[in-house]
C-alpha cells in the first residue's frame, strides 16, 4: 500500500474528485480525514470508506473562514496525532464575465479557492515542521495555466494556486515538505453536470465538453484521484513545484 500508516486531510471531500481520492487513499492504507461543508454527504462518504476495510472521519468545514481551518487541523491532531498529507481540493467556480460578478461572489470564490488553500496551509506547516516533513497537494486546475472565456476571476484564483505551490514548494524543499499542484481538466463531476443542466440543452453541453477534449472524452474523478496519489507517495519523491495537468491533452493544445 502506498500511503501505509499516513495521516491524509482532503477538503471539499464529499464529492468529485475529492471524494474519489478520499475513497483511493484509504484504499492504499491512509487514514483520512474528510472535511467538507455539514451536511450527510460527509458521513455517507466514511460510511462507504469504512465498508470498504478503510479509516476516516468526517469533520465539517467551511475552508473559506480560517477558524474552521485551523479546527480542521486540531481535530486531525487530536484524533491522529500528526498529519503527513494536505489535500486542498475544495474549490467552486464562478463562469461569468468580471462585469458581471459581484463582490459578493468574487469575495466567496477568492475565499474558498485561494484564502482556503492559504490558511491549511498556514496551520499544516508548524504541524510538519515539528514532525520531521509531510506532503501538500494544491487543486488548481488547466485554468491556472492557460485561461479561459467567461471566467476571470476563477482564472485568476486557480493561476494564483499554481503559484501558492511553487512557492511553497521553495520555501520548505530543504525541510522535507514536498508541495505540488494538481491541474484537473474537465472532469465528470457534479459540479460538471450542474453546469451543463443549467445550459438551454444539457445533453448538447456535455456532448461539446466531451468533444472538446483532445483526448476525446471527459477526464475520471479517480483518475485525478490517481495523479493525486501518485503525487503524494514515496513513487513522486524528487517531485515538488510541479503543477500536473490531468486534462487529456487539452494544455498541450
Amino acid at each position: 500500500m502506498q500511503l501505509q500508516n499516513k495521516i491524509a486531510l482532503i477538503t471539499g471531500a464529499a464529492s468529485g474528485i475529492g471524494e474519489a481520492s478520499a475513497r483511493l487513499f484509504a484504499k492504499q492504507g491512509a487514514r483520512v480525514v474528510v472535511v467538507d461543508l455539514p451536511g450527510p454527504a460527509g458521513e455517507k462518504l466514511v460510511e462507504a470508506i469504512e465498508a470498504e476495510g478503510g479509516t476516516a472521519f468526517f469533520q465539517p468545514a467551511d475552508v473559506s473562514r480560517r477558524a474552521d481551518n485551523e479546527a480542521m487541523i486540531a481535530a486531525c491532531l487530536e484524533r491522529y496525532g500528526r498529519l503527513d498529507i494536505l489535500f486542498c481540493n475544495a474549490g467552486i467556480n464562478l463562469p461569468k464575465l468580471i462585469t458581471e460578478s459581484s463582490d459578493e461572489e468574487i469575495d466567496r470564490l477568492l475565499d474558498i479557492n485561494l484564502k482556503g488553500q492559504i490558511y491549511a496551509t498556514r496551520y499544516t506547516i508548524p504541524v510538519m515542521l515539528e514532525q520531521g516533513g509531510g506532503n501538500i497537494l494544491i487543486t488548481a486546475s488547466k485554468t491556472g495555466l492557460v485561461a479561459q472565456r467567461d471566467s476571470p476571476v476563477y482564472c485568476a484564483s486557480k493561476g494564483a494556486a499554481v503559484m501558492l505551490a511553487k512557492a511553497l514548494a521553495l520555501d520548505y524543499a530543504t525541510r522535507n515538505i514536498r508541495v505540488n499542484a494538481l491541474c484537473p481538466g474537465v472532469i465528470e463531476t457534479p459540479m460538471l453536470r450542474a453546469f451543463a443542466d443549467a445550459r438551454p440543452n444539457p445533453a448538447a453541453a456535455w456532448k461539446e465538453y466531451s468533444e472538446s477534449q483532445p483526448i476525446g472524452r471527459l477526464g475520471t474523478p479517480l483518475e485525478c484521484a490517481e495523479a493525486a496519489l501518485w503525487l503524494v507517495s514515496e513513487a513522486a519523491s524528487f517531485i515538488t513545484g510541479v503543477a500536473l495537468p490531468v486534462d487529456g491533452g487539452f494544455t498541450a493544445m
